[in-house]
């Protein structure tokens, strides 16, 4: 299927996708000019700071966009459950960057908030999308997109976790380590490609009305 039939709904969640897009592609670059201009200097962290601020907003700007394409699955009670759980996952990450950027939460607390949110999300992009792909009623690029964004980070996360650990060879840690930490950096470059795509084919071609 190339287009989805529309509900209601729809065409507020796209805006919500295309504002998530959009903080998600700022995230992308503050976090990259973060990494190689701040860290190197050990700060001022204003890139830092700026990607905190977006990544709180982008999780609320998701919500929205989950929730709509959470409509389009078979309603169990599982889904229901995994609904909500990632819903409160986006609640949570945004809650630990806006604390982070105000100072009520150290880094390393509002870093492991911040992952198992993330962790949550890519759980569930990877069933929904399984359960779409599946279903034949929701459009096919999309679908894998983000079958593929939420396996890639399920399986990058833990394998990036390597690099913390010292205790490891170091071609463990740098070299399988960093594979983990390029498969989960491209897919979380992506992520913002598909609310951008969500956005789309949640407007029904919203902008040419």
């Amino acid at each position: 299927m190339d287009a989805l039939i529309e509900i209601p709904g729809d065409r507020t969640a796209a805006r919500f996708a295309y504002a998530a897009a959009g903080l998600g592609a700022v995230g992308v670059a503050t976090l990259g000019a973060m990494f190689a201009v701040e860290v190197p200097r050990n700060g001022p962290y204003v890139f830092g700071t700026i990607n905190d601020a977006t990544g709180a907003v982008f999780n609320l700007a998701a919500i929205p966009v989950i929730l709509q394409v959470h409509r389009r699955l078979p309603r169990t009670g599982a889904s229901d459950a995994g609904k909500w759980v990632v819903i409160a996952s986006c609640a949570a990450g945004s809650a630990s960057s806006f604390l982070l950027v105000s100072r009520q939460l150290d880094f390393k607390s509002s870093t492991a908030i911040s992952v198992a949110a993330m962790t949550v999300q890519a759980g569930w992009f990877l069933l929904a999308h399984r359960e779409l792909l599946a279903s034949g009623g929701y459009p096919r690029k999309l679908a894998r997109l983000g079958h593929a964004i939420g396996g890639s980070l399920l399986v990058a996360l833990p394998v990036a976790a390597l690099t913390a650990v010292e205790q490891l060879p170091r071609w463990i840690r740098y070299g399988v380590g960093g594979v983990g930490v390029a498969a989960g950096a491209a897919a979380w470059i992506a992520w913002p490609y598909w609310y951008f795509l969500a956005g789309r084919q949640l407007g029904h071609g919203l902008r040419q009305r």
